[in-house]
Protein backbone atom coordinates (compact mmCIF):
# COMPACT_ATOMS: atom_id res chain seq x y z
CA UNK A 1 0.00 0.00 0.00
CA UNK A 2 2.56 2.23 0.79
CA UNK A 3 6.21 2.49 -0.97
CA UNK A 4 9.43 4.37 -0.94
CA UNK A 5 12.15 4.09 -3.02
CA UNK A 6 15.25 3.89 -1.10
CA UNK A 7 17.57 6.67 -2.14
CA UNK A 8 21.19 5.33 -2.21
CA UNK A 9 23.79 7.63 -3.41
CA UNK A 10 27.21 5.95 -4.31
CA UNK A 11 30.22 7.70 -3.82
CA UNK A 12 33.80 7.02 -5.09
CA UNK A 13 35.04 10.36 -3.03
CA UNK A 14 33.55 11.77 -0.49
CA UNK A 15 34.09 13.86 2.60
CA UNK A 16 34.64 12.31 6.19
CA UNK A 17 33.97 8.77 4.90
CA UNK A 18 36.89 6.27 6.02
CA UNK A 19 37.40 2.95 6.73
CA UNK A 20 40.07 -0.11 5.83
CA UNK A 21 38.58 -2.53 3.41
CA UNK A 22 41.17 -4.79 3.17
CA UNK A 23 44.81 -5.71 1.13
CA UNK A 24 45.18 -5.06 -2.30
CA UNK A 25 48.42 -5.69 -3.79
CA UNK A 26 48.95 -3.49 -6.77
CA UNK A 27 51.33 -4.79 -9.56
CA UNK A 28 53.98 -2.31 -10.87
CA UNK A 29 55.67 -4.57 -13.61
CA UNK A 30 57.38 -2.86 -16.16
CA UNK A 31 54.33 -3.21 -18.30
CA UNK A 32 52.42 -1.10 -16.15
CA UNK A 33 54.58 1.51 -15.38
CA UNK A 34 56.44 2.01 -18.14
CA UNK A 35 53.27 3.06 -20.38
CA UNK A 36 53.75 6.57 -22.00
CA UNK A 37 51.30 9.26 -20.33
CA UNK A 38 50.15 12.03 -21.89
CA UNK A 39 50.79 14.38 -19.18
CA UNK A 40 53.51 13.60 -16.50
CA UNK A 41 53.63 16.85 -14.04
CA UNK A 42 53.44 16.58 -10.56
CA UNK A 43 52.30 18.48 -7.68
CA UNK A 44 54.60 19.66 -4.96
CA UNK A 45 53.79 19.70 -1.21
CA UNK A 46 51.31 17.68 1.07
CA UNK A 47 48.25 19.17 -0.62
CA UNK A 48 44.99 21.35 -0.31
CA UNK A 49 41.68 20.36 0.72
CA UNK A 50 40.87 17.35 2.16
CA UNK A 51 39.03 14.76 0.00
CA UNK A 52 38.17 10.66 0.81
CA UNK A 53 39.01 8.22 -1.90
CA UNK A 54 37.49 4.76 -2.43
CA UNK A 55 39.89 2.10 -3.71
CA UNK A 56 38.12 -1.09 -4.67
CA UNK A 57 39.66 -4.33 -4.07
CA UNK A 58 41.04 -5.86 -7.03
CA UNK A 59 41.64 -2.45 -8.65
CA UNK A 60 45.21 -1.78 -10.31
CA UNK A 61 47.96 0.58 -9.87
CA UNK A 62 46.89 2.25 -13.04
CA UNK A 63 43.05 2.12 -12.08
CA UNK A 64 43.98 3.94 -9.20
CA UNK A 65 46.35 6.43 -10.62
CA UNK A 66 43.68 7.61 -12.92
CA UNK A 67 41.31 7.75 -10.73
CA UNK A 68 43.39 10.13 -8.27
CA UNK A 69 44.10 11.83 -11.64
CA UNK A 70 40.24 12.76 -12.30
CA UNK A 71 39.85 13.81 -8.93
CA UNK A 72 42.65 16.51 -8.83
CA UNK A 73 44.37 14.64 -6.02
CA UNK A 74 47.96 14.07 -7.99
CA UNK A 75 48.48 15.97 -11.39
CA UNK A 76 48.78 12.83 -13.57
CA UNK A 77 50.06 9.37 -13.29
CA UNK A 78 53.10 8.24 -14.06
CA UNK A 79 54.90 10.25 -11.33
CA UNK A 80 52.25 8.27 -9.21
CA UNK A 81 53.41 4.66 -10.50
CA UNK A 82 56.91 5.08 -10.34
CA UNK A 83 56.54 6.22 -6.83
CA UNK A 84 54.75 2.84 -6.15
CA UNK A 85 57.45 1.02 -8.04
CA UNK A 86 60.20 2.84 -6.13
CA UNK A 87 58.70 1.69 -3.03
CA UNK A 88 57.59 -2.06 -4.08
CA UNK A 89 53.87 -0.77 -2.49
CA UNK A 90 51.35 -2.72 -1.11
CA UNK A 91 48.66 -0.69 -0.53
CA UNK A 92 45.25 -1.21 0.93
CA UNK A 93 41.95 -1.31 -0.63
CA UNK A 94 39.32 1.09 0.92
CA UNK A 95 38.44 4.55 1.66
CA UNK A 96 41.45 6.89 2.50
CA UNK A 97 41.71 10.67 3.82
CA UNK A 98 43.55 12.17 0.99
CA UNK A 99 44.03 16.17 -0.16
CA UNK A 100 43.98 17.85 -3.79
CA UNK A 101 46.92 18.74 -5.53
CA UNK A 102 49.33 16.26 -3.71
CA UNK A 103 52.55 15.54 -4.68
CA UNK A 104 52.41 11.78 -6.20
CA UNK A 105 55.38 11.20 -2.84
CA UNK A 106 52.48 12.61 -0.75
CA UNK A 107 50.05 10.15 -2.09
CA UNK A 108 51.69 7.24 -1.99
CA UNK A 109 52.04 7.64 1.25
CA UNK A 110 48.65 8.77 2.20
CA UNK A 111 47.90 5.02 0.73
CA UNK A 112 50.54 3.05 2.36
CA UNK A 113 50.26 4.51 5.98
CA UNK A 114 46.75 5.42 6.41
CA UNK A 115 46.49 3.92 10.16
CA UNK A 116 46.53 7.27 11.86
CA UNK A 117 43.92 8.70 10.26
CA UNK A 118 41.03 5.37 9.93
CA UNK A 119 37.93 6.16 10.10
CA UNK A 120 34.02 4.51 10.09
CA UNK A 121 31.56 5.88 8.03
CA UNK A 122 27.95 4.32 9.39
CA UNK A 123 25.61 6.19 7.03
CA UNK A 124 21.89 7.09 8.25
CA UNK A 125 19.34 3.93 7.60
CA UNK A 126 21.76 1.75 8.14
CA UNK A 127 20.87 -2.04 9.46
CA UNK A 128 23.00 -3.68 11.97
CA UNK A 129 23.54 -6.28 9.16
CA UNK A 130 25.23 -3.45 6.97
CA UNK A 131 26.92 -1.73 10.06
CA UNK A 132 28.34 -4.95 10.93
CA UNK A 133 29.65 -5.36 7.20
CA UNK A 134 31.12 -1.65 7.29
CA UNK A 135 32.74 -2.46 10.94
CA UNK A 136 33.92 -5.84 9.55
CA UNK A 137 35.80 -3.61 6.34
CA UNK A 138 37.48 -1.90 8.75
CA UNK A 139 39.64 -4.62 10.27
CA UNK A 140 37.75 -5.22 13.38
CA UNK A 141 37.81 -9.12 14.27
CA UNK A 142 34.27 -10.68 13.13
CA UNK A 143 34.06 -13.13 15.74
CA UNK A 144 34.25 -9.55 17.85
CA UNK A 145 31.79 -7.68 16.27
CA UNK A 146 28.95 -10.50 16.67
CA UNK A 147 29.77 -10.71 20.06
CA UNK A 148 29.69 -6.98 20.98
CA UNK A 149 25.95 -6.71 18.87
CA UNK A 150 24.30 -9.90 19.05
CA UNK A 151 22.11 -10.99 21.36
CA UNK A 152 22.66 -7.37 23.11
CA UNK A 153 20.60 -4.75 23.96
CA UNK A 154 20.94 -1.17 24.70
CA UNK A 155 20.84 -1.38 28.22
CA UNK A 156 23.73 -3.39 27.98
CA UNK A 157 25.67 -0.50 26.67
CA UNK A 158 24.07 2.13 29.42
CA UNK A 159 21.01 3.14 27.21
CA UNK A 160 17.94 2.46 29.78
CA UNK A 161 15.20 1.91 27.51
CA UNK A 162 13.26 -1.52 26.70
CA UNK A 163 14.17 -2.63 23.02
CA UNK A 164 14.26 -5.98 21.21
CA UNK A 165 18.37 -5.34 20.22
CA UNK A 166 20.55 -2.59 18.84
CA UNK A 167 18.70 -2.09 15.97
CA UNK A 168 18.01 1.41 15.49
CA UNK A 169 20.75 2.74 18.54
CA UNK A 170 23.42 2.35 16.83
CA UNK A 171 24.05 6.20 15.85
CA UNK A 172 24.90 6.73 12.16
CA UNK A 173 28.26 9.14 12.20
CA UNK A 174 31.72 9.01 11.24
CA UNK A 175 33.91 7.38 13.94
CA UNK A 176 37.82 7.54 14.23
CA UNK A 177 39.11 4.01 14.94
CA UNK A 178 41.72 4.41 17.52
CA UNK A 179 44.72 2.40 17.94
CA UNK A 180 43.67 -1.22 19.36
CA UNK A 181 40.47 -0.01 19.58
CA UNK A 182 37.70 -3.26 19.91
CA UNK A 183 34.49 -3.71 18.55
CA UNK A 184 32.61 -3.42 22.09
CA UNK A 185 34.24 -0.26 22.16
CA UNK A 186 33.30 1.27 18.90
CA UNK A 187 29.65 -0.12 19.71
CA UNK A 188 29.53 1.84 22.73
CA UNK A 189 30.24 5.03 21.08
CA UNK A 190 27.92 5.00 18.89
CA UNK A 191 24.91 4.07 22.04
CA UNK A 192 26.40 6.55 23.35
CA UNK A 193 25.70 9.39 20.76
CA UNK A 194 22.46 7.83 20.24
CA UNK A 195 21.66 8.13 24.23
CA UNK A 196 22.87 12.07 24.18
CA UNK A 197 20.38 12.66 20.86
CA UNK A 198 17.53 11.52 23.07
CA UNK A 199 18.69 13.56 25.87
CA UNK A 200 18.83 16.62 23.52
CA UNK A 201 15.60 16.15 21.96
CA UNK A 202 14.23 15.17 25.22
CA UNK A 203 11.98 12.15 24.61
CA UNK A 204 10.61 10.06 27.56
CA UNK A 205 12.38 6.76 28.28
CA UNK A 206 9.31 5.05 28.29
CA UNK A 207 8.53 6.35 24.73
CA UNK A 208 12.50 6.08 23.28
CA UNK A 209 11.68 2.64 21.49
CA UNK A 210 8.36 3.65 19.72
CA UNK A 211 10.31 7.26 18.36
CA UNK A 212 12.42 5.60 17.07
CA UNK A 213 11.27 2.30 15.49
CA UNK A 214 8.28 4.85 13.72
CA UNK A 215 11.58 7.15 12.79
CA UNK A 216 13.77 4.22 11.29
CA UNK A 217 10.25 3.68 8.68
CA UNK A 218 9.96 7.21 8.01
CA UNK A 219 14.02 7.25 7.22
CA UNK A 220 13.35 4.48 4.27
CA UNK A 221 9.48 5.88 3.05
CA UNK A 222 10.58 9.36 3.33
CA UNK A 223 14.28 10.00 3.02
CA UNK A 224 15.02 13.03 1.82
CA UNK A 225 12.28 16.00 1.92
CA UNK A 226 11.65 17.24 5.58
CA UNK A 227 7.98 18.09 4.77
CA UNK A 228 7.18 14.45 3.38
CA UNK A 229 8.88 13.17 6.39
CA UNK A 230 6.62 14.65 8.68
CA UNK A 231 3.44 13.84 7.19
CA UNK A 232 4.65 10.56 6.61
CA UNK A 233 5.26 10.12 10.34
CA UNK A 234 1.52 11.61 10.44
CA UNK A 235 -0.03 8.83 8.13
CA UNK A 236 1.49 6.11 10.20
CA UNK A 237 0.11 7.55 13.48
CA UNK A 238 -3.10 8.33 12.23
CA UNK A 239 -3.40 4.41 11.20
CA UNK A 240 -2.43 3.41 14.57
CA UNK A 241 -5.15 5.12 16.12
CA UNK A 242 -7.75 3.50 13.93
CA UNK A 243 -6.33 0.07 14.58
CA UNK A 244 -5.21 0.03 10.74
CA UNK A 245 -1.85 -2.08 9.68
CA UNK A 246 0.34 0.39 8.63
CA UNK A 247 0.95 -1.61 5.29
CA UNK A 248 4.50 -0.21 4.93
CA UNK A 249 6.75 -2.02 2.49
CA UNK A 250 9.84 -0.87 4.00
CA UNK A 251 9.37 -3.32 6.84
CA UNK A 252 8.60 -5.93 5.10
CA UNK A 253 11.98 -4.91 3.18
CA UNK A 254 13.76 -4.96 6.27
CA UNK A 255 12.50 -8.97 6.59
CA UNK A 256 13.01 -10.07 3.13
CA UNK A 257 15.72 -7.60 1.15
CA UNK A 258 14.74 -4.47 -0.39
CA UNK A 259 14.57 -3.79 -4.08
CA UNK A 260 15.07 -0.40 -5.75
CA UNK A 261 11.88 0.65 -6.34
CA UNK A 262 10.71 -0.72 -2.78
CA UNK A 263 7.74 -3.31 -3.80
CA UNK A 264 7.21 -6.28 -2.35
CA UNK A 265 5.85 -9.98 -3.42
CA UNK A 266 2.29 -11.00 -2.15
CA UNK A 267 4.29 -14.18 -0.65
CA UNK A 268 6.38 -11.45 1.11
CA UNK A 269 3.59 -9.65 2.25
CA UNK A 270 1.50 -12.52 3.94
CA UNK A 271 4.62 -13.68 6.03
CA UNK A 272 4.22 -14.44 9.68
CA UNK A 273 7.21 -12.01 10.73
CA UNK A 274 6.48 -9.35 13.84
CA UNK A 275 7.80 -6.73 12.02
CA UNK A 276 5.31 -7.46 8.73
CA UNK A 277 3.29 -4.32 9.32
CA UNK A 278 0.85 -5.91 6.95
CA UNK A 279 0.19 -8.87 8.89
CA UNK A 280 0.20 -7.30 12.09
CA UNK A 281 -1.13 -3.54 13.39
CA UNK A 282 0.70 -1.14 15.56
CA UNK A 283 4.16 -1.03 15.17
CA UNK A 284 6.86 -3.65 14.57
CA UNK A 285 9.14 -4.65 18.06
CA UNK A 286 11.43 -2.23 17.25
CA UNK A 287 13.17 -0.16 14.51
CA UNK A 288 14.27 -1.81 11.19
CA UNK A 289 17.70 0.58 10.87
CA UNK A 290 19.55 3.44 12.69
CA UNK A 291 17.40 6.61 11.67
CA UNK A 292 19.04 10.48 11.09
CA UNK A 293 18.18 13.34 13.59
CA UNK A 294 15.77 14.67 11.22
CA UNK A 295 13.90 11.16 11.29
CA UNK A 296 13.46 10.90 14.99
CA UNK A 297 12.72 14.80 15.05
CA UNK A 298 9.71 13.88 12.72
CA UNK A 299 8.27 10.77 14.41
CA UNK A 300 8.80 13.05 17.91
CA UNK A 301 6.93 15.98 16.30
CA UNK A 302 4.61 14.99 13.10
CA UNK A 303 2.68 17.27 10.66
CA UNK A 304 -1.02 17.66 11.59
CA UNK A 305 -3.27 15.95 8.65
CA UNK A 306 -6.01 13.40 8.48
CA UNK A 307 -4.34 11.54 5.98
CA UNK A 308 -4.50 7.50 5.56
CA UNK A 309 -2.41 7.36 2.79
CA UNK A 310 0.75 8.16 1.07
CA UNK A 311 2.28 6.62 -2.48
CA UNK A 312 5.54 8.27 -3.99
CA UNK A 313 4.34 8.57 -7.84
CA UNK A 314 7.45 9.43 -8.48
CA UNK A 315 10.21 7.74 -6.67
CA UNK A 316 13.16 9.31 -9.24
CA UNK A 317 11.80 12.70 -7.94
CA UNK A 318 10.50 11.75 -4.73
CA UNK A 319 6.96 13.71 -5.65
CA UNK A 320 4.37 11.97 -2.80
CA UNK A 321 0.89 12.02 -2.65
CA UNK A 322 -1.51 11.63 0.49
CA UNK A 323 -4.87 10.88 0.76
CA UNK A 324 -7.68 10.72 3.30
CA UNK A 325 -9.70 8.25 1.53
CA UNK A 326 -8.86 4.93 -0.36
CA UNK A 327 -10.55 6.20 -3.26
CA UNK A 328 -8.59 9.19 -3.78
CA UNK A 329 -5.22 6.99 -2.90
CA UNK A 330 -6.20 4.52 -5.73
CA UNK A 331 -5.92 7.58 -8.09
CA UNK A 332 -2.46 8.64 -6.61
CA UNK A 333 -1.47 4.83 -6.97
CA UNK A 334 -2.62 4.66 -10.58
CA UNK A 335 0.18 7.42 -11.46
CA UNK A 336 2.68 5.48 -9.70
CA UNK A 337 1.55 2.02 -11.55
CA UNK A 338 2.27 4.14 -14.88
CA UNK A 339 5.80 5.56 -13.46
CA UNK A 340 6.30 1.48 -12.19
CA UNK A 341 5.72 -0.05 -15.62
CA UNK A 342 8.20 2.68 -17.45
CA UNK A 343 10.34 1.51 -14.69
CA UNK A 344 10.37 -1.81 -15.31
CA UNK A 345 10.35 -1.19 -18.51
CA UNK A 346 13.83 0.18 -18.61
CA UNK A 347 14.88 -2.38 -15.84
CA UNK A 348 13.07 -5.25 -16.75
CA UNK A 349 15.80 -7.47 -14.00
CA UNK A 350 14.21 -5.85 -11.17
CA UNK A 351 10.42 -6.66 -11.71
CA UNK A 352 8.52 -8.02 -8.55
CA UNK A 353 5.65 -9.52 -8.51
CA UNK A 354 2.50 -7.18 -6.75
CA UNK A 355 3.87 -3.67 -5.47
CA UNK A 356 2.99 -3.39 -2.22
Amino acid sequence: MMRRRRTVTILTACVLVLGVVGAVAFSTATGVVSEIFAEKGDYEGEGTDEIVITVMPGSSAREVANHLVEQDVIMSSKPFLDEIEKRDAVIQAGDFTMRKQMSSAAAVEALINPLANQRLAIPEGFSIKQIKGRMLDSGMDESSINEAIDDKKPADYGLDIEAPNLEGYLYPATYEIKPKMTAEQMVQEMVDKTKAEIDEIGIPAEKVNEVFTLASIVQVEAPGNPEDRAKVARVFLNRIDKDQALQSDATVSYIHGARSDLTTTQEERESDNPYNTYKHTGLPPGPINSPSAEAVEAAQNPADGNWLFFVAVNPDTGETKYAETYADHQKNVEEYRVWLREHRKNNPSDDAEGEG
